[in-house]
């Protein structure tokens, strides 16, 4: 970022900070913080330029605005110490919305922020922003000549990538032809983005990137306590920068942040408990699959259903186990139909009934770390993830193997296995941050059937990834192949596109 003076005036009333890479901001338009929050998805500039940008443009109106930047008055500091310290009021904090801009973190750190569910946040694409060869973070902390192999270890990969850009972009331009009513600039933007799709494994999960997020300032103070018992640096050195920046808008509902001391004490304590119970992992066989796997289910998922659809629907004389006890009579056939009956009138953007969260199934899932990146914004999920490694294998797109590119990038990805084996050694945990996004990590999955509706419709939609729309439905037939009662019922695609993602 480099900034003129006028500029830095200019948005100064609107950001905590000009020369760090956490900031907060205020005093904008709530349309305009999601606009430069939606900028990151698309703009290699970070967010102050696009905000001076603006600016410039004339598309905020600055005079009216400037005044709003600065602390909470001594007032209103006042009662937020009596009632949400004083008394315990937390939920307060509720109330108050904080917006941060963090910058050149890695994927790996994103992860771990995104991992607060009631937050809202927008991530630098890898589909429509190309990487640098230096787009990384280091990590200072590993032994020097460690720290030497991961860094030569990244910008090889940064190297295949961006060598095969152009030729990945020639092929495809050679298979996808223009459409007749489609322009040049349209045309070419597809190209790129299918090419970045196709690529985007070769990208490390050190791979700098920005992130907006929204918050409200009680999730975000209990986010903050978390990220300082990672045992990653850079999250802690983070949660201390967003720490800051957040008190710049929101100084005394973020004011009481510290380690969590709980979180720290189960980590140390389990995970050695653990490798004392099980069997050591030489017993066990590396699975290099993408797949998924339906774990467990309830037999009665249609009872609990109806039993649901009932509850709301019955007079407030009968309770829950009188409503079960008579769903129990009814014939398969009439449930069936009340089932149907529920969805019969579900618009294009409706989810279904609340009702569909009573019934619960698990999923174990497997799948290249790219596409685990937008599965992970599922919130009603209730995952359990293993570290990022190597053992699991990697996957090649399909067109990459058509186009006769599959040794070389299979090439790059091998060569970074050593290296992550040599990081486990020393970091285990640092050791993800050298591991490309086409490598597989396994999670298992806990949720209701209301969210895997939201998960198979939305995932397996023709607009969405390979990776993640082959997730999508696998776990749609998993499901129905055990509660054949639901087939039909959700919209689900499962053609299969070439070269990625349709326009």
């Amino acid at each position: 970022m480099s900034l003129s003076e006028d500029d830095a005036k200019r948005i100064a009333p609107y950001v905590s900070n000009l020369d760090r890479d956490v900031f907060a901001l205020a005093g904008l338009p709530e349309e305009v913080v999601a606009v430069l929050f939606a900028y990151y998805s698309r703009s290699r500039e970070d967010l102050r330029t696009n905000l001076a940008k603006l600016l410039t443009e004339d598309e905020i109106d600055s005079a009216a605005a400037v005044s709003n930047f600065r602390f909470a008055s001594e007032k209103a500091k006042a009662f937020h110490e009596k009632w949400v310290v004083g008394y315990g009021h937390a939920s307060v904090a509720e109330h108050a919305v904080v917006h941060l801009a963090v910058e050149n973190v890695s994927i790996v750190a994103t992860k771990a922020i995104e991992d607060m569910r009631l937050g809202s946040y927008t991530e630098k694409s890898t589909r429509y922003v190309a990487f640098d060869e230096g787009s990384f973070v280091p990590l200072p902390s590993l032994p020097p000549a460690l720290e030497a192999r991961y860094s030569a270890s990244c910008r090889a990969l940064f190297r295949t990538y961006l060598g095969l850009i152009p030729r990945v972009e020639e092929k495809l331009r050679e298979a996808i032809p223009r459409g007749e009513k489609q322009s040049e600039r349209a045309y070419e933007s597809s190209i790129r983005a299918k090419t970045f799709d196709l690529l985007r494994g070769l990208l490390p999960a050190s791979t700098r990137t920005n992130l907006g997020i929204t918050a409200n300032a009680r999730s975000l103070e209990i986010l903050l306590s978390k990220m300082l018992a990672s045992p990653l640096p850079e999250v802690t050195a983070l949660a201390e920068a967003m720490h800051r920046e957040a008190q710049a808008v929101a100084p005394t509902l973020v004011k009481y942040v510290e380690k969590n001391a709980y979180r720290v004490a189960l980590r140390e304590t389990v995970a050695p408990m653990t490798a004392l119970a099980l069997p050591p992992p030489s017993h066990f066989a590396a699975e290099p699959r993408s797949g998924v796997d339906l774990l467990d289910y309830d037999g009665n998922g249609l009872d609990r259903v109806i039993s649901a659809l009932a509850m709301e629907a019955s007079e407030m004389v009968m309770s829950s186990e009188q409503i079960a006890g008579a769903v129990s009579e009814v014939s398969l056939d009439e449930k069936e139909e009340l089932f149907r009956a529920s969805l019969l009138e579900r618009g294009r953007f409706d989810p279904v009934p609340r009702a569909f969260e009573a019934a619960r199934l698990a999923f174990e899932i497997i799948v290249d770390y790219g596409a685990w990146r937008d599965l992970q914004r599922h919130r009603l999920v209730s995952p359990f993830l293993q570290r990022l490694g190597c053992d699991l294998g990697f996957v090649v797109p399909p067109e990459l193997v058509q186009m006769g590119f599959a040794e070389e990038v299979a090439q790059a990805l091998d060569a970074v296995a050593p290296v992550w084996r040599a990081m486990v050694d020393e970091c285990p945990w640092q050791a993800q941050y050298v591991v490309p996004l086409a490598y597989r990590i396994r999670t298992s999955w806990y949720l209701n059937l209301r969210e895997w509706y939201h998960v198979v419709e939305l995932r397996s939609s023709k607009a969405g990834h390979p990776s993640y729309r082959a997730i999508a439905q696998e776990m749609h037939r998993s499901l129905v192949n055990v509660w054949p009662w639901l087939k039909g019922s959700a919209r689900v695609d499962d053609n299969d596109y070439p070269f990625g993602r349709v326009e």
